[in-house]
């Protein structure tokens, strides 16, 4: 770098005038100029200068060339106000880059987002479950909120757009509220700003979407069901719910109400999740016989269903042992004979559905329906239905899921294995069941020390003494 041998600074500051006394520039007047926000400057040499008087002169014409924009704050000394933000410029040339963000209706550009979501979707990157969340939530609450407030163009989003979001949702669950507010930010980062929609400074602005707060009785939406409960449940659907069907002319429901019957003993024995019992074919299920031994010695045959599975959300590769062989060859002897009974061209391979439907090409069900039918039970039980002693939710689908991991835990099954079984991390298995060792301790903790004395030192006894 040339050494500098004079310099003065000129325009209050805005840039300097240096003389050169080594290099190529020797004996070469500069104006220099450090551009904001960077540590580079922009340099000009001075021409037909012989002094440092004639320099400093000559520098207010360069200092305009060099901007373009001709900001005459420079030359008045009057300071931009405190509220404008300096223009942002370029890091090698200095220009100023500053502009609005350009704009699309807020409907278009979720649409377009959930777009590149379905196509991220199709390549196998991510699950349906996972992008039909998205545009649930975005489409039908976010959407509806930004209409409520008249912002109609991504170009109208600011600081204060969903300050209120929590309040304008007060009917969902704290965990809804925080899963939509999460879906809005991947919206905005992963789609407006990556496309210029929106500035990346508000986005990552903290106080930009609201912080929602989650308590423990929150985490547990989904309580596992006591043992009278349900024995209350299963009872009612496969005594009486299930053969409602046929008190009808139209029989149609009755094929789904067995389905049904035989889908929720499988979730409340294997810990599995909805998704992934319905896309479970009959190659992922093994039957072992393990065998025995009865009250009287003898051996006799003890069948356990061995399920291999993959859990969607986490990818996580795991075998579960379940009493579910008896269920499962009913199951089957169930399919076998309503197929004969319809005449339909269906067959029963390792490839196929295990709960797919033989008279629609083995589609699985949807979902949504299973939901449906859980809660239209739980509406007709809701006076015989006492709850979970440390939970206000109702019971859910996912509470077969949850009456799993309790059943094993109270039963004494190491914590490694429940979570092994669940696809769960262990940190996470005993964050959310931990409340369970005190109940399991109950007995140990609130039972008196045996030989506690009780008053003065007790009686000796000398068991030599006649």
């Amino acid at each position: 770098m040339p050494k500098v041998v004079e310099k003065r600074s000129v325009l209050n500051g805005r840039g300097t005038v240096v003389l050169y006394g080594s290099g190529s520039s020797a004996g070469s007047y500069f104006y220099r100029e450090l551009i904001k926000d960077t540590k580079n400057y922009r340099t000009r040499k001075i021409e037909n200068v012989t002094n440092i008087d004639e320099a400093v002169e000559a520098a207010v014409e360069i200092a305009f060339s060099l901007n373009k924009e001709s900001d005459v704050s420079i030359i008045f000394d009057k300071r931009q106000s405190s509220s404008q933000s300096p223009p942002r410029r370029d890091y090698i040339t200095g220009k100023i880059v500053d502009r609005r963000p350009r704009k699309q209706t807020i409907e278009q550009s979720m649409d377009a987002w959930l777009q590149k979501e379905q196509d991220r979707c199709d390549a196998g990157l991510i699950s349906q479950g996972y992008v039909n969340a998205r545009r649930n939530g975005l489409k039908n609450h976010v959407l509806s909120f930004l209409n409520n407030k008249l912002v109609l163009y991504t170009n109208e989003i600011n600081l204060n757009t969903f300050t209120d979001y929590p309040v304008w949702r007060n009917a969902a669950t704290p965990i809804v509220r925080r899963q939509e507010i999460k879906w809005i930010k991947e919206w905005c980062s992963r789609y407006l700003v990556k496309n210029k929609y929106l500035s990346s400074d508000l986005v990552m602005d903290k106080s930009f979407l609201p912080e929602i707060k989650i308590k423990q009785t929150d985490l547990m939406k989904n309580p596992a069901i006591n043992a009278e409960d349900w024995d209350t449940i299963i009872r009612f659907v496969r005594e009486e719910w299930r053969h409602r069907p046929l008190q009808k002319e139209n029989k149609s429901g009755w094929f789904f109400r067995n389905m049904f019957w035989h889908f929720i003993l499988f979730m409340k024995n294997t810990g599995m999740s909805p998704e992934e019992i319905l896309k479970m074919k009959w190659k992922q299920i093994e039957i072992v016989d393990v065998g025995r031994i009865n009250s009287k010695g003898e051996k006799v045959s003890w069948e356990v269903a061995y399920v291999r599975t993959i859990r969607s959300k986490t990818q996580q590769a795991r075998e579960i042992p379940a009493n579910q062989a008896r269920e499962l060859r009913r199951w089957k002897e169930f399919l076998e004979k309503f197929i004969q009974s319809k005449e339909l061209n269906s067959k029963i391979t390792r490839e196929t559905l295990v709960f797919g439907q033989p008279h629609n090409g083995w589609q699985a069900f949807c979902y949504k329906h299973i939901g449906e039918s859980w809660r239209e039970i739980r509406r007709e039980l809701k006076d015989k239905l006492k709850g979970h002693r440390f939970s206000p939710h109702p019971y859910t689908v996912y509470s077969l899921r949850s009456s799993f991991a309790e059943d094993h835990l109270l039963k004494g099954t190491p914590v490694l294995e429940v979570a092994e079984m669940m696809g769960h991390s262990v940190v996470e298995t005993q964050k959310t069941y931990a409340r369970l060792n005190l109940r399991q301790k109950g007995r140990e903790i609130t039972m008196p020390e045996l030989g506690k004395k009780i008053r003065g030192e007790g009686e000796v006894i000398d068991l030599f003494e006649d």
